[in-house]
C-alpha cells in the first residue's frame, strides 16, 4: 500500500479537503492537557464546525515488520531528555523550543533528510514510520522492546521505495539508515491495517 492508496482511503471524492485552507481558530476552557486538546477537544471541534463523522476499518495489506538485528544500537531515553507533553508550554520569546516526549522532528543536513525523537516507544516509532512518504506502508512494531528511546536517524530524502535499499553516494536510504544507525529492520509482509474512513464532512461553518 503506497501513501497515496491510504490518502485515498481517507479522502477518496473530497478534493477540496487538500486545495482549499481554512483558518479555525479555538480556546480550550479550564486547564486542558496537550493530549485533550490534540484528540477529544479537536475531534468536537471538528464535528460542530464541519458535520464531521468518521469510523475505522481493519483490512489485510501490504505491511513492514519491524524488528531488531543481532546487536542493536538504540540509545535508551535518558531521564530529562524530554518533557511530557502534557506539560507542554510554547516557549517565551528567545527561549529554546522544548523537546517533547512522544515527538519527532524533521530536519535537512544538505540533501539529506533528518529524524530526530525523543522519549518515543517502539509503538510511536513504528507509528511514525508509517506516515512517513519514505516507508511507503503501514509498519507494525514486532521488536518486543519495551521503554522509550532517543532516535536520531539521517538518510536520503524520498529512498525508501523497496527497491531502493542501498546506500546512496550521498547518504543511506531510509531502510539502510534505520538498520545501520538504530539496529533495527523493515521486513516486508502482509498485515492489518487499519485506515480512516470519512463518511460525511461539510466546509466549516463561519463564526
Amino acid at each position: 500500500m503506497k501513501p497515496d492508496d491510504r490518502r485515498r482511503d481517507i479522502l477518496d471524492g473530497l478534493a477540496w479537503l487538500t486545495s482549499e485552507m481554512y483558518d479555525l481558530n479555538a480556546k480550550a476552557e479550564g486547564n486542558a492537557s496537550f493530549a485533550q486538546m490534540a484528540g477529544p477537544m479537536l475531534q468536537m471541534l471538528l464535528e460542530g464546525r464541519c458535520k464531521l463523522k468518521v469510523h475505522r476499518e481493519t483490512k489485510e495489506g501490504p505491511v513492514y515488520f519491524l524488528t531488531m538485528v543481532k546487536g542493536g544500537k538504540l540509545q535508551a531515553s535518558k531521564e530529562g531528555s524530554c518533557i511530557s507533553m502534557d506539560q507542554y508550554k510554547p516557549p517565551a520569546p528567545g527561549e529554546q523550543q522544548p523537546k517533547g516526549c512522544g515527538q519527532t522532528v524533521l530536519g535537512r543536513n544538505g540533501l539529506n533528510e533528518t529524524l530526530d525523537g525523543y522519549g518515543l516507544t517502539m509503538d510511536a516509532f513504528a507509528g511514525r514510520m508509517s506516515w512517513d512518504a519514505a516507508a511507503s506502508r503501514t509498519v507494525i512494531n514486532k521488536t518486543g522492546l519495551a521503554g522509550s528511546f532517543d532516535i536520531h536517524l539521517e538518510y536520503v530524502r524520498g529512498s525508501g521505495k523497496v527497491a531502493n535499499t542501498a546506500s546512496d553516494a550521498d547518504g543511506p536510504s531510509l531502510f539502510t539508515a534505520v538498520q545501520e544507525q538504530l539496529g533495527l529492520k523493515f521486513v516486508a509482509d502482509k498485515g492489518p491495517v487499519e485506515v480512516l474512513v470519512i463518511d460525511h464532512v461539510e466546509r466549516p461553518s463561519e463564526n
